[in-house]
């Protein structure tokens, strides 16, 4: 299923959750896991620029803050160091074969680029420096899932075992990699599956459910499946809870994909009210 595991650390605590999972599944699907910490070139950059600027607004250049600059990176380049030392300690406590890797650049574009060498992707919701409570996701996050070739994990700051996986499916292809991953996982620990239709008045919903129903009988122990009315992300959030799921998992896009990706979508507003982890796949 995962044979390369991609986890993005930054030494916070949704991180650390990340990396908790990251090790649960290596575990199952025999994967090695690439921890990842990425220095903000911005933030670097930043620094220069204001050691180098000959005026600024509250001082006027001083040789020193050249210094300042170059301890600021060697600070952040130990920080980094030292989280994946800590990341690959517990992958080793764990027996889950790790690599690691500290890069300088643009956050996003390293770990897609990364993850273009990847099956999956585990990473928190909130990071070191991200601000995730408006209307959008936040930047790095947002980007992340938005424009990642492969599924993505997200998670918060809360262990728990995955017992119960509940499967969003409309019958696109992305719903049917959700569940193609899903129905592989329900295979382990004697997990169970839920899958969820949401009629929500667009044609071709019932059709979904019937091929849900198919894929599912194929399995060699059934789960269920179920067919309701409503807005998609407020009957997916309250089956989850209702059935106490411990994943969620979901297409990246339905079959309104171009009003997804302008608009915000179904997949924001479950990652935004979500208390579970939440697999989004392509």
């Amino acid at each position: 299923m995962f044979s390369r595991v991609l986890v993005p650390v930054d030494g916070s605590p949704d991180a650390g959750v990340a990396l908790h999972h990251a090790i649960a599944i290596a575990r199952e699907a025999g994967a090695l896991i690439h921890a990842l910490y990425v220095a903000d070139s911005k933030l670097i950059e930043s620094a220069y620029r204001i050691a180098s600027s000959p005026k600024t607004s509250a001082f006027e250049s001083n040789p020193g803050l050249s210094g300042i600059a170059v301890a600021a990176r060697a600070r952040l380049a130990d920080y980094g160091q030292r989280t994946l030392a800590d990341a690959h300690a517990h992958c080793v406590a764990a027996s889950i074969p790790c690599e690691t890797e500290y890069v300088e650049g643009v956050v996003v574009n390293v770990i897609l680029n990364r993850a273009a060498h990847m099956d999956l992707i585990v990473m928190g919701r909130r990071g070191e420096g991200a601000n995730w409570a408006g209307p959008q996701l936040g930047s790095v996050f947002e980007a992340v899932v938005r424009h990642a070739r492969i599924p993505v994990l997200a998670v918060q700051a809360e262990i728990r075992p995955v017992r119960r996986i509940l499967v969003a499916f409309d019958g696109s292809e992305c719903a049917n990699a959700a569940l193609k991953i899903a129905m592989r996982m329900a295979r382990h620990r004697g997990r169970s599956l839920i899958v969820l239709t949401v009629d929500d008045g667009l044609p071709g919903r019932h059709a979904a459910w019937q091929s849900g129903r198919a894929r599912l009988a194929q399995q060699a122990r059934p789960g269920a499946h179920c067919f309701v009315s409503g807005q998609v992300s407020g009957e997916i959030l309250r089956l989850a809870t209702a059935e106490s799921c411990d994943l969620i998992a979901l297409g990246a896009y339905g079959d309104r994909r171009f009003v997804a990706t302008c608009f915000g979508s179904t997949v924001d507003e479950v990652l935004h009210e979500s208390i579970h982890p939440v697999l989004v796949c392509r």
